[in-house]
């Protein structure tokens, strides 16, 4: 498995975090909600289009992030096409698939055993 893989799936997760807390923080509107979509989507292709290029192991772990990722795109999907929403208008909606953290921890946990961050030296 190419590190490269890892390293980039563990930096949209980072990405789509801190979208997610900037939807929380800025009201749960459709402005922060784009946002996050835009990380939740880059994840699922990246999943989609490179899931044979994970190991055995982490392949039940990209399993479970791609069904949560559809799920969640289908009902942002709906929940976009309801009406014409303006930035800040609230953008919530009720999603029964949660974010399965245990396979995402798996994946950066791998990438993590791939390139160990060097010790800093103490002074």
């Amino acid at each position: 498995m190419k590190p490269a893989l890892l390293e980039e799936i563990t930096k949209i997760f980072s990405q789509s975090t801190c979208a997610y807390r900037n939807y929380l923080a800025g009201g749960k509107t459709f402005r922060f909600a784009q946002e996050l979509k835009l990380f939740n989507g880059a994840a699922l292709k990246l999943l989609i289009d490179h899931k044979s290029e994970f190991v055995e192991e982490l392949q039940p772990h990209v399993e479970a992030l791609i069904g949560h990722y559809r799920a969640w795109s289908d009902k942002w999907e709906e929940l976009a096409s309801s009406k014409e929403h303006q930035p800040d208008d609230e953008f919530v909606f009720a999603n029964e698939v949660v974010f399965p953290k245990e396979a995402a921890q798996q994946l950066e946990a791998a990438y993590e055993r791939l390139n160990p961050t060097p010790a800093t030296p103490s002074n």
